[in-house]
Parts: structure tokens; sequence; C-alpha cells
């Protein structure tokens, strides 16, 4: 495996392992509820949930007994969504994640926030990470995945409402909360970054940010690709050929450079750097 490969695969495995930590963390400390109460008996069952195959029918019955011996227990609500959503049955999982979110918001709405994003209902998107970040102003918050800070995607759903301004600004507050903690810096805050500055052709900042990526990584075809259009834009054209032919090279894997679809339709593929070659 390429080393750059390596190290995504790394990367991905720890902040998913980490999220996976606090995702069970949140079913909180049994102990603070009362010896013998229900609450006590719904957080103490709630932890057999990880017995099971998630969206099993064993873990779905037991979390509706989580949840008859405590109905204002968030986590199991929100537990519950999660293969919903999954496998794509959106209206069963906004039921549960909306009740999840009325008893919790500030731990539940990002995730409400997420799937809102992947299926492309920016405004509804928008409205939930304004609301987290506004109200609650959590230090960090990933996706799922833990591969994105959740305010890059506010910034790219403002970018899909033709407002990348405003999305400018959220994600420049997050380099600015990076300062004081640099460790939470993930591998595609530079690149998500560029992005906005591009589509406010604001070019300058934008190659800036493209080639901070760079220096994270530089393997990743799509910050060369965009390289590319912005030297085609300034009519350097030899410039712009030898960024796409290296855009080229790395989704071919042909230098040890990759290509990952995180950003659904922002995604680069193989067809359109052919494109922009055939184009100079």
């Amino acid at each position: 495996m390429a080393k750059s490969n390596m190290l995504f695969y790394r990367f991905y495995v720890v902040t998913l392992l980490l999220w996976h930590g606090a995702n069970i963390s949140s079913q909180g400390n049994c102990l603070l509820y009362k010896e013998g109460s229900k609450e006590r008996q719904a957080c103490e069952l709630s932890h057999r949930v990880a017995e099971y195959r998630q969206g099993s029918r064993e873990s779905q019955d037991l979390l509706d007994q989580v949840i008859k011996l405590n109905p204002n227990y968030a986590w199991a609500y929100y537990e519950k969504s999660v293969p919903f959503f999954k496998r794509g049955l959106l209206s069963e999982g906004l039921w549960l994640i909306n009740k999840a979110i009325e008893l919790e918001p500030n731990k539940y709405l990002y995730y409400r926030a997420y799937w809102y994003f992947y299926n492309r209902s920016y405004d509804n998107c928008i409205k939930d990470l304004e609301e987290l970040y506004t109200i609650y102003n959590p230090t960090y918050r990933s996706t799922p995945g833990g591969e994105l800070e959740m305010r890059l995607l506010l910034g790219i759903s403002y970018t899909y409402k033709n407002n990348p301004a405003k999305g400018i600004k959220w994600v420049q507050d997050l380099m600015e909360d990076y300062k004081e903690q640099p460790h939470l810096k993930g591998l595609y805050d530079h690149y998500c970054l560029g992005i906005l500055y591009f589509n406010n052709q604001q070019y300058d900042l934008a190659k800036t940010e493209f080639e901070k990526q760079t220096s994270v990584d530089d393997n990743f075809a799509d910050t060369y690709y965009y390289l590319g259009l912005i030297s085609q834009k300034r009519e350097e054209n030899g410039v712009a050929k030898r960024f796409f032919q290296i855009a080229l090279e790395k989704m071919n894997g042909l230098t040890g450079g990759y290509s990952t679809n995180l950003f659904t339709e922002m995604n680069i593929y193989k067809k359109d750097i052919e494109l922009a070659l055939r184009q100079l």
C-alpha cells in the first residue's frame, strides 16, 4: 500500500474509533441514576446493544425496551435511527432523530444535519448547523465517520445555495479554532476552504489553500485539478496542463496518489480531468 494511502487509512481508522468511542460514551454514566430506577435499568440495558449487529432485530427490540423503560433517553432514539438512515428509510429515521433532538439538541443536531446534507436538503442542513454552533457552540463536531468537521459541511451547503461568502466565514472561524487545537485539523480542511474561495471567485486565496493542502497531503488528486483550473483562468495554459497531468497521474495511482469521494457532487472524476486537458 502506498505511503499516502496508508496514512489516509490510519487517519480514517483512528477517527472512526474516536467517534465510535464518543458515541458509546454518550449513553451516559448509569451510576448517575438511582439504583433500581427505570432510568438506571434503561441505561444498563442500553450497554447490551453493542452485543448485536447494528440494525438487527435483536438490537432494535432491545432499544424498544430501553425506550419503554425511559422514554426520555435521547441516545436510544438516536441509535435506533441510524440503520434507518443508512438504508434510505428517511422518514422513519427522521422521526426518531427528531425525538432525540427534542430531548438533547446539543448532542444530535449534527447527525440530522449530516443526513440532510447527503440528501441535498441544504437549507435544513444550514438551519440545524447554525443552531448547533450559534447556541451550543461545540469545540469540535465531526461527521459520523470522522472525515470532516461539520462546519465544512455548513460551508459547502452555503456554496450550493449560491452564498459561498457566508460559508467561507464559517470555515474561517473553524480555522481560527484550530490555532488553539491544531491536532484537530483534518486532512481535507484546506481543500474544502479552497473550493469555497474558488466558487467565490477569490482565486488567489483559493490557490493558497490548495497549496496548503498539498503540504498536508501531496497525493490527493483533486487538489491538483483545482490548481489547474485556477491556472487556466489566468491563461497559464502550460502550468494548467501540468497540474491536470499530475491530477490524472495521482488519480490513476501512478505516483501513489488517490481520489476519494467525501464531498458528493464536489468529488472530481477522471473524466473531469480528461475533459479539462482536451479543452486547453
